[in-house]
């Protein structure tokens, strides 16, 4: 296997000097990602970068956690504020396969700092790495790539859909009076306290916090793990079609998100859950009211900078557009379908994320062959299309 060592500083141009941080307050809404330490934080009116770039974290729990990527594509016209390395393969390597490579390595001896890990540019660009020539770099990259552009055109369709849902309640309640959110709801509690696993506990469950909801859905893999304790208040359990608000800090509160899953799962207290009282609401509608009054809701919340907070009574008196059950009927039976739509999606997605990440340290290290690694991939995205 002709692979060769170099360090990551010498296959790489870096352009962290045009990084540019902008406050929430100074950002203006427009078309362009603005990307952080861990992915798209925000859209904004304008870009500084353009083009197949890679961005690293540079600082951020999630560096040693690694619940999330650390190393990802951008692409296009995009921003970048100042916790994230920007970098771009030279002529001899692949942007695309060096995003792989990265994010495959055990960069633990390379971070510093307990309460707040950093991955300097200095450490960085001093990865030793072991290369192929870049004409393999390229078929490496195609075949993780292929599962990649699946999941991302996965994730296309499960917004369609939720832009889809929503389009279909707006026109329905244009006209509409209105009510509070407590008319539809059977209950609005808080979740739990939680005792967070110790290694010596025995059977954790997961616990939703507040970094698991945006963009009104809800990522599971941010979710922490507790004991349980014997009795648990049952309105802090969510379940299928139950409303999910961020309810305490500057910055988060106010975000939403539908439970979209059959099984369920606790949520921890600085999230309220909404359940829908079927005998006023079809409870996959009551999400769909609530997601265009995010910026309503964050403005209910009472406190100072950084110690913000919306208690489940002020949640009670947002104001909602007012249906009967005869008008919610046929909207619903569409939003469950749409729904139903996007979690198969997200489920399919699942999948394709799992091959990828057990085939990436295998490429990355040669100890599978790129043939192999298509025909895996090929049968994968088959797989995928057969079920459709």
């Amino acid at each position: 296997m002709n692979w060769k060592a170099k360090p990551l500083g010498s296959c790489i141009e870096v352009f962290d000097s045009c990084r540019r941080p902008v406050t929430k307050k100074d950002r203006v809404l427009g078309p362009y990602p603005y990307y952080g330490a861990s992915g798209i934080v925000d859209y904004v009116d304008s870009y500084i970068f353009e083009g197949l770039h890679v961005l690293v974290a540079e600082d951020g729990e999630n560096l040693r956690s690694r619940k999330l990527p650390i190393a990802y594509l951008a692409d296009g016209r995009f921003w970048v504020n100042n916790h994230a390395h920007v970098l771009r393969a030279n002529d001899e390597n692949d942007t695309r396969f060096l995003s792989y490579m990265i994010e495959s390595l055990d960069l633990s001896g390379f971070i510093t700092g307990s309460t707040q890990p950093k991955l300097s540019q200095a450490a960085l660009l001093s990865i030793p790495l072991r290369l192929p020539k870049l004409a393999e770099q390229r078929r490496i990259a195609g075949v993780l790539g292929a599962l990649d552009d699946k999941i991302k055109s996965n994730l296309r369709v499960r917004n369609l859909c939720r832009d889809l849902g929503g389009n279909l309640v707006a026109d329905t309640v244009r006209s509409a009076p209105s009510t509070q959110l407590e008319h539809y709801a059977a209950s609005i509690s808080r979740g739990v306290t939680p005792q967070y696993y110790k290694d010596e506990d025995a059977s954790p469950v997961l616990v939703l916090n507040q970094k698991c909801i945006r963009d009104g859905w809800v990522t599971p893999e941010l979710a922490r793990l507790m004991t349980p304790r014997a009795r648990e208040k049952s309105q802090a359990i969510a379940r299928l079609d139950d409303l999910l608000v961020n309810s305490t800090g500057q910055g988060t509160l106010g975000r939403v998100a539908r439970w979209d899953s059959d099984d369920p799962i606790y949520v921890d207290s600085h999230v309220t859950v909404v359940k829908a009282d079927p005998r006023r609401i079809y409870p996959v509608l009551m999400p769909y009211l609530v997601f265009p009054l995010q910026d309503e809701i964050e403005h209910m919340a009472t406190g100072s900078t950084g110690q913000t907070e919306l208690s489940p009574s002020r949640l009670a008196q947002l104001n909602v557009p007012l249906l009967s059950l005869e008008e919610q009927r046929p909207l619903s039976a569409r939003l469950v379908a749409l729904e139903a739509q996007a979690h198969y999606c997200q489920v399919q997605s699942l999948k394709l994320t799992e091959l990828r990440d057990a085939l990436l340290p295998e490429l990355m290290s040669g100890r599978m062959r790129v043939d192999e690694a298509g025909c895996l991939v090929s049968e994968a995205l088959d797989e995928e299309v057969a079920d459709v």
